[in-house]
């Protein structure tokens, strides 16, 4: 897994994760955080769109990049999210507190949050006769 940071603004910053988001990624993910934030970032943009899978590790790394960016401010924010990761948001019900964006462009923009999208429908079990 590599991890790019790219320096968006003078205070804007860009992870961009390239794997699964699991066990010693998420330790080096959070490292990551707190180095951007002592560099002076006080936005965080997270580029998922590659990212496959999330466990409880990754999930653990990205609230505590929330922790440290975005709980007050609202200066975390997540970009591109594939299925699993998606759901693994809704099912903990992170999609509620995550600040989730379609693009870089619109993460970094003035555009309003745009909520997650439900991938599981309700539905009704019928009993059986």
């Amino acid at each position: 897994m590599s991890i790019i940071h790219r320096v968006l603004d003078k205070d804007i910053h860009l992870l961009k994760l390239n794997c699964p988001l699991y066990g010693c990624w998420a330790k080096e993910l959070e490292a990551k955080f707190q180095d951007a934030f002592a560099r002076g970032a006080r936005q965080m943009v997270l580029d998922l769109e590659e990212v496959t899978f999330v466990d409880c590790t990754g999930l653990a790394a990205l609230v505590a990049g929330y922790r440290l960016f975005g709980s007050r401010q609202q200066n975390f924010r997540l970009v591109g999210l594939q299925d699993q990761p998606k759901l693994l948001l809704e099912l903990t019900m992170f999609d509620r507190i995550f600040q989730v964006f379609d693009t870089v462009f619109e993460a970094t923009g003035s555009k309003p949050v745009r909520p997650l999208q439900p991938t599981v429908s309700n539905f009704a079990v019928q009993p059986t006769v």
